[in-house]
């Protein structure tokens, strides 16, 4: 089966700007701040080559294929949320504290985004398209969630809006928003002959993405700002508190749920 050019150029693009910004990765010298960006940027080059030579090759394949690259491809995702988190509540650590309180509200919000996900019923003709709907509206919903924590904390914890941890963020965010918009037009639609439309806008907000963030990691980042000992000690009394709010819930969900 041939594909449409509009479809073999996106196909195309995408390894092409993920090599670029590898690129920008390494000669920049960002890789050791981003590792997880950019094993994402390889896995997806690597990946988009293999699907593109099974789909010619061996058709028959491709269906599994697809949902192989499509399950890692979710988890590199949640890979860069999690860096970003990370890197953004790092001035709460101390030589003898280690922040956890990116991954508890890491946890937070996988929980609340699975919970609103379960609750939805998209539209869907078999069970695996079901699922790829719910995936990605999950990592919508995930993604829209701890970077709405970022946003609150970066000032804060003296975060330029230029940096180049920010400008990632806001590049999830966006692709984020998109995905959940385009998640709700499949669950409404399902597979219908609107469905190329949508996944088109997807893969076009996806290369926009790659894009900004190939110009945002280029360019020199303004230095972040020292937080005075008093910030820091009234924003780490915050978080202990929220931290042990959100492990007495957890905790006491999962009692019920035994």
């Amino acid at each position: 089966m041939r594909l449409p050019l509009l479809d073999l150029a996106l196909w195309a693009a995408a390894p092409i700007l993920n090599a670029a910004l590898l690129c920008v990765l390494l000669l920049r010298r960002r890789v050791r701040t981003f590792p997880a960006l950019a094993a994402w940027c390889t896995f997806t080059i690597a990946s988009t080559a293999a699907l593109f030579s099974i789909y010619h090759l061996r058709p028959a394949s491709y269906a599994i294929a697809y949902w192989i690259v499509d399950g890692v491809d979710f988890l590199f995702q949640i890979a860069v949320v999690a860096e970003v988190a990370r890197i953004v509540f790092l001035p709460l650590a101390t030589p003898l504290r280690k922040s956890s309180f990116w991954f508890r509200s890491l946890v937070a919000c996988s929980l609340l985004s699975l919970l609103i996900v379960w609750l939805i019923h998209p539209v869907a003709s078999t069970p695996a398209g079901l699922w790829e709907i719910r995936g990605d509206l999950f990592t919508s919903l995930l993604i829209s969630g701890m970077f709405t924590l970022v946003l609150f904390a970066s000032q804060k914890l003296g975060l330029h809006w230029r940096s180049h941890v920010m400008s990632i963020g806001y590049g999830l965010t966006v692709w984020a928003v998109a995905g959940l918009v385009i998640g709700l037009l499949h669950g409404y639609w399902g597979r219908s002959a609107h469905y190329r439309d949508v996944e088109h806008l997807r893969i076009f907000v996806y290369l926009s993405m790659l894009c900004y963030w190939s110009y945002a990691l280029w360019r020199n980042e303004p230095e972040r700002e020292q937080l005075s000992p008093e910030i820091h000690d009234a924003i780490l009394h915050v978080t202990d508190k929220v931290s042990y709010d959100l492990a007495q819930v957890l905790g006491t969900r999962g009692k019920e749920l035994h």
